[in-house]
């Protein structure tokens, strides 16, 4: 019987001790939490990531409430279902109207698009720009600085098609001016033109023959000189003038 107490007594004490350590185990647990909890507040929150700013992609198509395609961005634009037409696959953003016809260009200049056909300008595929389109998708002027160093403003006539009034610098000739054509295409060249080189400038008015009618022209020496032709005296010149530059060359 005394055996059997010494045991108990033995198991007790030991029980005693197992619950001793667990006690100073959650006392440490419990501190080591409150130490992660307390560091967790006081540490700076941390900025937050900056979202990458950068898009790329080679297309992109941005529809109207409807569904229907009215921006086209691209290197090239992307080919639509709701755009009339189909011949295009410029580099730039192409907006377009309800009907689906191309009303503006931005970007790499569009070939030549008038009553559904297509023509080749000069310098295509190195014209960069902006081009302005009626309703029906026919082109109808716009900016342009053009692989041949050409820049240039346009503004066309709806009837007949055609350039109606241009601007434009040309690098190999030092050249700058402007021109405003008749209004019927079977004239043979614009109605007025005035223009500068380096050190020489022109005024000059055109009958529908595309003869000089009236000219003012300053000289390198800034000499002024008035002409008056009719329609003999205005041939006349003509032919002097491709004379002389037929001996130039």
């Amino acid at each position: 019987m005394s055996d059997r107490n010494d045991i108990r007594m033995e198991d007790w004490n030991r029980l005693q001790h197992e619950v001793a350590r667990l006690r100073v185990l959650v006392i440490v647990a419990l501190l080591a939490v409150i130490a992660l909890a307390a560091m967790s507040l006081l540490r700076k929150p941390e900025a937050p990531t900056k979202p990458d700013a950068i898009i790329r992609t080679q297309g992109l198509v941005i529809t109207d409430a409807q569904g229907h395609d009215r921006i086209l961005i691209g290197a090239p634009v992307p080919a639509s279902k709701d755009r009339t037409r189909k011949d295009d696959a410029s580099d730039g953003i192409i907006f377009l109207g309800k009907t689906g016809a191309d009303r503006l260009a931005v970007g790499q200049t569009p070939t030549l698009h008038i009553d559904g056909k297509t023509y080749k300008r000069r310098g295509d595929d190195n014209n960069y720009g902006m081009t302005l389109y009626d309703t029906k998708g026919s082109e109808r002027g716009g900016m342009a600085s053009m692989g041949t160093g050409r820049v240039g403003i346009a503004l066309d006539r709806a009837t007949p098609p055609y350039e109606a009034i241009g601007l434009m610098v040309d690098d190999e000739d030092n050249f700058a001016g402007m021109y405003i054509n008749y209004g019927d295409p079977k004239a043979r060249g614009p109605a007025f033109e005035m223009g500068t080189d380096a050190k020489t400038a022109h005024v000059q008015f055109n009958g529908t023959d595309g003869l000089a009618r009236a000219q003012l022209n300053l000289d390198d020496a800034n000499k002024p000189a008035w002409q008056f032709d009719d329609a003999a005296s205005a041939k006349a010149a003509a032919e002097k003038e491709q004379a002389a530059h037929g001996e130039k060359h």
